[in-house]
């Protein structure tokens, strides 16, 4: 028998992979399943980007790339930044990975021993935990509050700071909350990075995802001298609607890129040649392929907070300003029985109602590190989330 190893059996499947799978098996098994745990988005690439990658096929790109990305691609990721952000870097600080998870695993490894500690703060997306582990790291969660907009607490932060902790991970807009951190939290947090000769881990995946006029800070713009201790994380994955081409990058001062590549030259390699020129066409093309799809999430966003708001048992809070997500409390429906006489006691068993009995797939709380909330994509049909919200409601109304 073959037995895997221990570093595995300490970890738990991705949530987010494993509530797909299941409503996936459900509707090939027949039932009609409307999946909102979707963390992608469901409108089209740039059309530049689709010409880009049939392009480069019939032109033969079919061979291996540099491990740090092909420099046409890396060049006009740090002239985006510099654009965009007014963020002053050269090629050598970028690193092009198979989406910004793999860039996440890369860090994981080149910059932590064992033991070392990482602050994250909860809700958090479900692989940073992971990530860490295998690593053999420490995650030291920081909890946020629903009531104060899940905006990170930076004087537990710093209580929590030991003479082991070595970096801090940041997501905004964040998944699952779409939470966009305030720029006076983030000008404190970079404060605190440089008072503790501590890394920023800033997971930027989300920033052209968002609304109202809201917008979210690039790190390391915040002060001079961010970027030597600052590693950004971005992809074409959210804001670009590309999950499935696997393009992601860091920037990130020259020896952590070298560390990082040399962790790849023995993983994946470069990735893809034709995705890469894909990518490059997506990232130059005009931003205005954004605008109905933005038109349309918030179109969404309104449906859904508005519909839950209304739902006895579900506290949603202010509407969020980024991502596509909603992270309502479900918690005041613990304690309340099924129809087949199941108790509901947490978010995995309130999960498994929705899915079970109203045919709707959302993502539990317990897999983010906030047992009493569900995350809820509004990345699908407007059609298709109205029915699933119509269904969620008179699946609650049965509850006893």
């Amino acid at each position: 028998m073959i037995h895997c190893s221990k570093r595995v059996a300490a970890i738990p499947s991705s949530a987010t992979l494993a509530i797909k799978a299941r409503a996936r098996e459900l509707s090939e098994a027949g039932h009609d399943i409307i999946d909102l745990s979707a963390g992608e988005p469901d409108g089209s690439p740039p059309p530049e980007a689709g010409a880009a990658g049939i392009e480069a096929i019939e032109g033969g790109s079919h061979r291996y790339t540099p491990v740090p990305g092909m420099p046409q691609l890396r060049s006009a990721i740090a002239a985006m930044y510099r654009e965009r952000h007014g963020l002053d870097i050269g090629p050598e600080r970028v690193m092009v990975t198979m989406g910004g998870k793999q860039a996440l695993y890369n860090l994981a490894l080149a910059l932590f021993n064992p033991g070392d500690e990482v602050i994250l703060f909860a809700p958090h997306w479900v692989s940073y935990m992971p990530q860490l582990q295998l690593a053999e790291a420490k995650g030291v969660v920081i909890p946020t509050r629903p009531e104060d907009g899940f905006q990170p607490d930076l004087d537990a932060a710093r209580a929590a700071i030991t003479d082991r902790t070595r970096a801090i991970i940041i997501n905004s807009p964040g998944n699952p909350t779409g939470t966009i951190i305030e720029r006076e939290r983030l000008e404190a947090l970079a404060q605190l990075a440089e008072e503790r000769d501590l890394v920023v881990i800033s997971d930027e995946i989300y920033d052209g995802i968002t609304y109202d006029g809201a917008s979210s800070c690039c790190f390391p713009t915040l002060r001079e001298g961010l970027s030597e201790r600052t590693i950004i994380i971005n992809a074409v994955s959210k804001t670009y609607a590309m999950t499935g081409w696997r393009v992601g990058w860091m920037v990130a001062p020259p020896e952590v890129v070298g560390a990082c590549c040399k962790i790849q030259s023995h993983s994946t390699s470069g990735v893809c040649a034709v995705n890469q020129r894909a990518a490059i066409a997506a990232i130059k093309a005009p931003r205005s392929f954004l605008d109905p799809i933005l038109s349309a999430l918030t179109r969404r966003r309104a449906l859904l907070t508005e519909g839950l708001e209304q739902t006895p048992g579900i506290e949603v809070g202010p509407p969020p300003l980024g991502a596509f997500y909603l992270f309502p409390r479900v918690d005041g429906l613990f304690g309340r029985t099924t129809p087949d006489g199941t108790l509901l006691t947490s978010s995995l068993e309130v999960a498994d109602f929705f899915i079970n009995q109203a045919g709707v797939a959302v993502v539990p709380g317990e897999g983010f590190g906030e047992p009493r909330c569900v995350r809820i994509s509004y990345a699908t049909s407007y059609e298709r989330l109205s029915k699933g919200l119509g269904r969620l409601q008179d699946a609650i109304a049965e509850l006893n």
